[in-house]
């Protein structure tokens, strides 16, 4: 903001001040009703954010240090085409076909500061979506993605509310683990701190073809 339109603020507010001020005195009964009602409307308005505050938080699994969420498997289908199951911790498992040479899971964090943190309460994730991708970027540009949602949109999304607007006392964070290969019978844990996700091979095919991978 520049000096002048700074001022040009300024000078407004300190005006209304003013103006406020004086009609205490001139009008006290009819400033206090005013008053009143503008602190019983503000209750409302925080009243129905610590409700959708409630409501987004029972969509979200609660996020203490770094976890494992999900374990993911792969198994080969056809040229370039994948059976891949993604069991969470604590739910039912998504088994979908994905296209691709590489397959990547995002989450959304979200965590809370102010007097929602000086309560108690922990950070939350959910898994968000499950896609796959082609090593080749010509395949990647022309082929078909492979992208699955894996939950349900809360309806207001305080995560992307505060993504767009800011929100007080949230911090929405979008989290995803990097591309990993695709490979016949491997298994991968998706570990989850409040930064971000990763994936770790657990079995030996996972582990071959990471290593092929990296070469």
């Amino acid at each position: 903001m520049s000096h002048e339109l700074a001022a040009i603020v300024l000078a407004a507010a300190g005006a209304l001040l003013v103006i406020v001020g004086l009609l205490f005195f001139l009008r006290p009964r009819w400033l206090l009703g005013w008053l009143k009602g503008m602190a019983v409307f503000g209750l409302m308005l925080l009243g129905a954010y610590v409700l959708v505050i409630a409501v987004n938080i029972s969509g979200y699994q609660s996020l203490e240090g770094m976890q494992t969420v999900a374990t993911i498997s792969t198994q080969r289908e056809d040229d370039q085409l994948w059976r891949v199951t993604l069991e969470p911790r604590d739910d039912s498992p998504f088994v979908e076909t994905l296209r691709g040479d590489q397959w990547q899971v995002d989450a959304r964090i979200i965590r809370f500061s102010g007097p929602l943190r000086w309560i108690g309460i922990a950070p939350g994730y959910r898994l968000e979506r499950l896609g796959g991708r082609y090593t080749s970027l010509e395949q990647e540009r022309s082929q078909p993605r492979s992208v699955v949602g894996l939950g349900d949109v809360t309806w207001p999304d305080l995560w992307a509310l505060d993504r767009e607007f800011n929100m007080p006392f949230i911090e929405g964070i979008y989290g995803n683990a990097t591309f990993m290969p695709m490979r016949d019978g491997a298994l991968f844990d998706v570990r989850l701190s409040t930064s971000g996700l990763v994936a770790v091979p657990v079995n030996q095919q996972a582990r071959e073809a990471v290593q092929e991978w990296d070469q």
